[in-house]
Protein backbone atom coordinates (compact mmCIF):
# COMPACT_ATOMS: atom_id res chain seq x y z
CA UNK A 1 0.00 0.00 0.00
CA UNK A 2 1.67 3.89 -1.25
CA UNK A 3 0.29 6.90 0.00
CA UNK A 4 1.77 9.94 -1.96
CA UNK A 5 1.79 13.90 -0.50
CA UNK A 6 1.38 15.61 -3.82
CA UNK A 7 2.16 18.74 -2.22
CA UNK A 8 5.77 17.94 -1.09
CA UNK A 9 6.39 14.40 -2.59
CA UNK A 10 6.67 12.90 0.69
CA UNK A 11 5.42 9.28 0.08
CA UNK A 12 4.81 6.35 2.60
CA UNK A 13 4.70 2.86 1.62
CA UNK A 14 3.63 -0.15 3.78
CA UNK A 15 4.16 -3.98 3.11
CA UNK A 16 0.32 -5.60 3.32
CA UNK A 17 -0.45 -9.47 3.39
CA UNK A 18 -3.85 -9.75 1.17
CA UNK A 19 -6.57 -7.05 0.44
CA UNK A 20 -8.51 -8.08 2.99
CA UNK A 21 -10.23 -4.76 5.34
CA UNK A 22 -8.60 -5.67 8.39
CA UNK A 23 -5.11 -5.53 6.38
CA UNK A 24 -5.79 -2.31 4.60
CA UNK A 25 -6.49 -0.94 7.72
CA UNK A 26 -3.72 -1.99 9.30
CA UNK A 27 -1.51 -0.33 6.89
CA UNK A 28 -3.36 2.98 6.85
CA UNK A 29 -2.82 2.90 10.63
CA UNK A 30 0.84 2.49 10.56
CA UNK A 31 0.64 5.27 7.21
CA UNK A 32 -1.66 7.54 9.51
CA UNK A 33 0.83 7.41 12.74
CA UNK A 34 4.34 7.73 10.53
CA UNK A 35 3.38 10.99 8.99
CA UNK A 36 4.23 14.09 10.49
CA UNK A 37 1.17 16.18 8.87
CA UNK A 38 -2.56 15.25 8.70
CA UNK A 39 -3.97 14.26 5.84
CA UNK A 40 -6.74 16.83 4.23
CA UNK A 41 -7.48 14.81 1.42
CA UNK A 42 -7.46 11.50 0.28
CA UNK A 43 -7.64 10.31 -3.15
CA UNK A 44 -7.72 6.38 -3.40
CA UNK A 45 -7.55 3.91 -5.91
CA UNK A 46 -10.92 2.55 -7.24
CA UNK A 47 -10.14 -0.89 -6.00
CA UNK A 48 -12.80 -2.33 -3.63
CA UNK A 49 -10.05 -2.71 -1.49
CA UNK A 50 -8.82 0.70 -1.50
CA UNK A 51 -12.41 2.38 -1.14
CA UNK A 52 -14.56 0.61 0.51
CA UNK A 53 -16.94 1.01 3.58
CA UNK A 54 -14.38 -0.43 6.53
CA UNK A 55 -11.58 2.13 5.30
CA UNK A 56 -13.77 4.84 4.68
CA UNK A 57 -14.83 4.36 8.10
CA UNK A 58 -11.25 4.23 9.37
CA UNK A 59 -10.31 7.77 7.80
CA UNK A 60 -13.08 8.92 8.72
CA UNK A 61 -12.90 8.34 12.41
CA UNK A 62 -8.94 8.71 13.06
CA UNK A 63 -9.23 11.92 10.32
CA UNK A 64 -11.13 15.12 10.98
CA UNK A 65 -11.81 17.24 8.08
CA UNK A 66 -11.15 14.66 5.35
CA UNK A 67 -11.90 15.27 1.69
CA UNK A 68 -12.52 12.56 -0.23
CA UNK A 69 -12.14 12.87 -3.86
CA UNK A 70 -11.95 9.60 -6.79
CA UNK A 71 -10.09 8.15 -9.44
CA UNK A 72 -11.12 8.02 -12.78
CA UNK A 73 -12.06 4.76 -13.86
CA UNK A 74 -9.85 3.25 -16.51
CA UNK A 75 -7.88 6.32 -16.74
CA UNK A 76 -3.78 5.05 -16.12
CA UNK A 77 -2.84 8.54 -14.84
CA UNK A 78 -5.93 9.11 -12.94
CA UNK A 79 -3.78 8.57 -9.74
CA UNK A 80 -0.32 9.77 -11.05
CA UNK A 81 1.59 10.44 -8.27
CA UNK A 82 1.28 7.00 -6.57
CA UNK A 83 1.89 5.15 -10.21
CA UNK A 84 5.01 7.04 -10.79
CA UNK A 85 6.27 6.16 -7.36
CA UNK A 86 4.74 2.80 -7.87
CA UNK A 87 7.66 2.51 -10.55
CA UNK A 88 10.41 4.22 -9.12
CA UNK A 89 10.30 2.75 -5.54
CA UNK A 90 7.86 -0.87 -5.69
CA UNK A 91 8.91 -1.92 -8.92
CA UNK A 92 12.15 -0.98 -9.21
CA UNK A 93 13.11 -2.61 -5.91
CA UNK A 94 10.88 -5.47 -6.19
CA UNK A 95 9.75 -6.26 -9.74
CA UNK A 96 6.19 -7.69 -10.92
CA UNK A 97 6.38 -10.92 -9.25
CA UNK A 98 3.65 -11.93 -7.38
CA UNK A 99 4.42 -12.09 -3.33
CA UNK A 100 1.97 -14.58 -1.91
CA UNK A 101 3.43 -15.67 1.54
CA UNK A 102 3.25 -13.65 4.77
CA UNK A 103 7.23 -13.95 5.15
CA UNK A 104 7.70 -12.05 1.55
CA UNK A 105 5.42 -9.09 3.13
CA UNK A 106 7.46 -8.99 6.30
CA UNK A 107 10.59 -8.65 4.08
CA UNK A 108 8.88 -6.14 2.29
CA UNK A 109 7.88 -4.30 4.98
CA UNK A 110 10.97 -4.38 6.43
CA UNK A 111 12.82 -2.23 3.22
CA UNK A 112 9.92 0.04 2.97
CA UNK A 113 10.93 0.77 6.43
CA UNK A 114 14.14 1.78 5.31
CA UNK A 115 13.59 3.56 1.99
CA UNK A 116 11.19 5.84 4.11
CA UNK A 117 14.01 7.44 5.73
CA UNK A 118 16.34 7.86 2.38
CA UNK A 119 13.47 8.62 0.17
CA UNK A 120 11.76 11.73 2.40
CA UNK A 121 14.51 13.06 4.13
CA UNK A 122 17.73 12.68 1.46
CA UNK A 123 16.19 12.18 -2.42
CA UNK A 124 15.31 15.85 -3.95
CA UNK A 125 12.24 15.75 -5.97
CA UNK A 126 10.48 18.23 -8.62
CA UNK A 127 7.45 19.46 -8.99
CA UNK A 128 6.32 20.48 -12.43
CA UNK A 129 5.51 24.15 -12.85
CA UNK A 130 4.72 24.66 -16.24
CA UNK A 131 4.18 22.71 -19.32
CA UNK A 132 4.21 25.64 -22.87
CA UNK A 133 2.79 23.47 -26.17
CA UNK A 134 5.48 25.00 -28.65
CA UNK A 135 4.38 23.00 -32.04
CA UNK A 136 2.66 19.96 -33.30
CA UNK A 137 5.28 17.89 -31.66
CA UNK A 138 6.78 20.27 -28.80
CA UNK A 139 6.67 20.51 -25.06
CA UNK A 140 8.74 22.85 -23.21
CA UNK A 141 8.20 21.72 -19.55
CA UNK A 142 9.60 23.87 -16.45
CA UNK A 143 10.11 22.58 -13.21
CA UNK A 144 11.02 23.44 -9.62
CA UNK A 145 13.65 23.59 -7.82
CA UNK A 146 14.95 19.90 -6.75
CA UNK A 147 14.15 19.72 -2.76
CA UNK A 148 13.78 16.77 -0.27
CA UNK A 149 9.79 15.88 0.61
CA UNK A 150 11.33 17.14 4.04
CA UNK A 151 12.00 20.04 3.13
CA UNK A 152 9.09 21.06 1.42
CA UNK A 153 7.52 19.46 4.30
CA UNK A 154 9.50 21.85 6.71
CA UNK A 155 8.82 24.93 4.12
CA UNK A 156 5.29 24.50 4.31
CA UNK A 157 4.69 25.43 7.88
CA UNK A 158 2.58 22.42 8.83
CA UNK A 159 5.01 20.89 11.42
CA UNK A 160 5.03 21.42 15.11
CA UNK A 161 7.94 22.30 16.85
CA UNK A 162 8.09 18.65 18.25
CA UNK A 163 7.65 17.35 15.00
CA UNK A 164 10.33 19.54 13.45
CA UNK A 165 12.93 18.33 15.94
CA UNK A 166 11.77 14.42 15.37
CA UNK A 167 12.37 14.73 11.79
CA UNK A 168 15.76 16.98 12.25
CA UNK A 169 17.05 14.47 14.06
CA UNK A 170 16.53 11.27 11.50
Amino acid sequence: MQMVDVATGWSERVGVFGRTHRAMIAGSEKIVARLPFPIRELHPDNGSEFLNNHLLGFFGDKVRGLTLSRSRPYHKNGNRNVEQKNYTLVRAYLGYERLDTAAQSMAVGALYDRMWLYYNLFQPVMHLESKEVLGQNRIKRTWDKARTPYERVLESGVLSEGQQARLTGL
